[in-house]
């Protein structure tokens, strides 16, 4: 391909500059209307979880009985990476995880088959569930709480998230709907009586309570047959006859029992404010664009708010797609500060239309950018949107260069055709080579493998994308429009300008010039100079001065706090210490605001599993926490850390509490700073290294939540620590 042809047609010919430059902006434009809008980049997951739950089992009973008989079926998969077990009290979780690029859908074949070959299950375990982990983002959560039953709040959150599925949105998921149970208490002076015991009333219960085929009818007309007699309700159930008498006389359910409507004990229940509620968890699918979903949402409920009682408590939070909105306005003013920037130096340095097309350049190769970004498969968010941001400054130094130095030909006497050509054809190749450069400093990203490497991989490809873009503009439409510009320069310039420029050549010929024949003629100190300051730096860097963070995280809006209680506590306990979170965190809310509050956004307890990703696969009736969304950073004056501080402070913990936990939550890349690995088949020595490790870690200044959670099995604990004071971790995993 000859570059300098392509470049001297499109300086010479009348439109093809302009016609590119509006291909380039509707191209652009059509894009950024098709992008999809998210908070990440899509990345996949190789993870099969595979989890029984077995009522009533101690945790040495549950990873003896089931844990240990499904890893060696798991284990040696073709393909997996890493098996992780939890094993505690009721139920038994394994996830396995493969490597990138495995059949997934066969692998799920392989463990489905895998564990459905166990044969020494016991038999009172519910059905084992072995399902693929699909990644859907969180779009926003909403509770629903009131003065209402418990049924009720059910009832309307169920009728929320079936309207929203039909709207439109991929995933809901409900927290604390619990599942509808029909409890009988049976009194056993009765049962005496009847000569019945309660295997009697179950099995009564069992044959007589369900809907089934009977069988077909033949005839002039076949007749399908089916028994009706599935019990929904109390007053249905109460009405089964259990037992009748030679002189006609019937004993129904209701007279021996007292049968009422109820909820399963053992399921996760949600709090606001001491009320009970239900929590709504709005996900979508990584094919859908996060903008849209979160608008269907508010539309919804600006649309509906006057279909629900006006008792009802509706409360919209932990919005993601606010966060998206953010980045997107910062690279809006970003880059309109950055255009008027340009502008102002331009205008003092160059005439008024040559700042004008060069300016012109950064709209323009963003646009471009859209469009190679569509073509490439990306999408509009975090990740991208930084690289946008980061990339500015590459738009407009290339355009830079182009335009200065035709403007500096035409000074020197060529015409203005002349001018833009030599100019363009003269920077094409330091252009062209400082843009191959960036290109091979960014490449290596794309090396990186894992979760993290799928997600960072959007730096590279958007930098790779607005370096064409920027290329394409300054070489070949910049050129064709310096052409015009150019034709007007140094004729009827005005006093002002003719002052700058006679001034400004005396600098660059005496005083610029002076400095750095100086510089060169005093070439050992100059390079000794450098040389300190090289060291300088590094010793800056060294010495601790200037701090190293991967991946810096912003001020926190969310904190969670997490509470676990000695196994076999009752659920009334964990629910008195979710509510004493409540009790401390608006105590507090008082004292650090004032009185006047307006610190917390909201604050949903749950009941019977842990909030946050850290106790995400484990659940029971002594396990709780409360989740806190603050109002954002830059609306506040109490700082995270000291609002975690000051509420860990007022807390009054209860009795058979074994931890507590709070911690903010932390965007970024998964993993800790630091791991601390213990490993060997003596559980109980794992767990007593264990706590010989958490004291000698207290000891370290800015080290709090020291978070032990150590489920049985042969498997190996990993403490992680965390020098920002968030919470040490322990997980059991088994390597293969």
């Amino acid at each position: 391909m000859d570059l300098p042809r392509i470049v001297r047609i499109f300086v010479r010919h009348r439109n093809a500059a302009n016609l590119l430059m509006i291909m380039m902006i509707v191209a652009g434009i059509a894009s950024i209307f098709r992008l999809n809008t998210q908070f990440f980049p899509d990345f996949g997951t190789e993870v099969i979880t595979a989890s029984i739950v077995w009522p009533g089992a101690s945790a040495e009973d549950v990873d003896s009985n089931i844990t240990t008989a499904i890893l060696p079926e798991v284990r040696f998969l073709n393909g997996v990476k890493r098996v992780t077990s939890y094993s505690v009290e009721g139920s038994s979780v394994v996830v396995v995880e493969f490597e990138p690029g495995t059949d997934m859908q066969a692998a799920l074949s392989e463990v489905e088959q895998g564990v459905a070959q166990i044969s020494t299950f016991p038999e009172t375990i519910e059905t084992p569930v072995v399902k693929r982990v699909v990644i859907y983002d969180p779009i926003a959560r909403l509770s629903v709480s009131g003065p209402y039953s418990e049924a009720a709040l059910k009832q309307i959150a169920k009728t929320m998230r079936d309207d929203l599925l039909d709207l439109g949105i991929d995933k809901i998921t409900l927290f604390g709907a619990r599942n509808e149970e029909i409890w009988a208490d049976v009194d056993k002076r009765e049962l005496r009586r009847l000569n019945l015991s309660l295997n009697d009333i179950a099995a009564i219960i069992r044959n007589n309570s369900k809907d089934v085929p009977l069988g077909t009818v033949s005839g002039t007309f076949e007749r399908q047959l089916r028994s009706l007699e599935q019990k929904n309700d109390a007053k249905s159930l109460g009405e089964l006859e259990i037992k009748s008498f030679e002189n006609g006389q019937k004993v129904y359910l209701r007279d021996i029992a007292n049968v009422r409507d109820a909820f399963a004990e053992k399921g996760q229940s949600g709090l606001l404010k001491g009320e009970r509620a239900v929590e709504i968890s709005i996900q979508r699918a990584q094919s859908t664009d996060a903008l849209k979903a979160a608008k269907i949402v508010s539309d919804y409920f600006e649309r509906e708010k006057t279909r629900w009682p006006p008792e009802l408590k509706i409360k919209q939070y932990d919005v993601q797609a606010s966060l998206i909105e953010d980045r997107i306005r910062l690279l809006l003013t970003n880059g309109s500060s950055g255009l008027v920037l340009v502008l102002i130096v331009l205008f003092i340095f160059l005439n008024v239309r040559v700042a004008l097309w060069v300016a012109a350049g950064i709209p323009v190769a963003i646009f471009a950018t859209a469009g190679v970004m569509l073509l490439t498969g990306q999408s509009i968010n975090m990740i991208s949107l930084f690289a946008i941001i980061m990339s500015l400054g590459i738009i407009v130094d290339d355009a830079i260069v182009v335009g200065e130095h035709a403007s500096f030909l035409r000074s020197k006497g060529l015409s203005a055709a002349d001018a833009a050509e030599k100019g363009a054809l003269r920077m094409l190749a330091p252009v062209f080579a400082s843009s191959l450069t960036t290109i091979a400093a960014f490449l290596p990203i794309f090396l990186i493998g894992d979760i993290i490497g799928q997600i960072i991989r959007a730096i590279p490809a958007v930098v790779v994308s607005v370096l064409l873009a920027s290329l394409v503009e300054c070489f070949l439409i910049l050129p064709g429009h310096m052409k015009q510009a150019l034709r007007r320069q140094g004729t009827g310039d005005s006093r002002p300008r003719r002052w700058f420029d006679a001034n400004f050549a005396y600098f660059q010929s005496h005083l610029f010039k002076r400095l750095v024949d100086a510089a060169v003629t005093w070439r050992y100190a100059t390079l000794a100079a450098a040389l300190a300051g090289l060291i300088i730096s590094v010793g800056f860097i060294a010495g601790g001065r200037i701090g190293f963070n991967f991946f810096p995280s912003p001020e926190a809006d969310v904190v969670n706090a997490n509470v676990v209680f000695v196994p076999g506590s009752s659920r009334e306990n964990t629910e008195a210490m979710v509510r004493e979170l409540e009790r401390a965190l608006y105590n507090i809310e008082k004292d650090l605001t004032a009185g006047k509050g307006g610190l917390i956004e909201t604050a949903f307890g749950k009941i019977g599993v842990s909030t946050g990703d850290q106790f995400s696969s484990i659940s029971g009736d002594n396990r709780g926490g409360v989740m806190v969304e603050l109002v954002s950073a830059d609306k506040r004056d109490v700082r995270t850390a000291d609002f975690i501080k000051a509420w860990r402070a007022e807390i009054r913990e209860r009795p058979g509490l074994q931890r507590i936990a709070l911690t903010e939550r932390i965007g970024g890349p998964p993993g800790r700073e630091l791991d601390i690995r213990l490993k060997g088949d003596n559980v109980e020595r794992l767990k007593s290294a264990a706590g010989e490790v958490k004291e000698l870690l207290k000891k370290f200044r800015g080290v709090s939540d020291i978070e032990d959670d150590l489920p049985v099995g042969k498997q190996e604990i990993i403490l992680e620590l965390t020098p920002r004071g968030r919470a040490l971790g322990f997980t059991s995993e088994d390597i293969s």
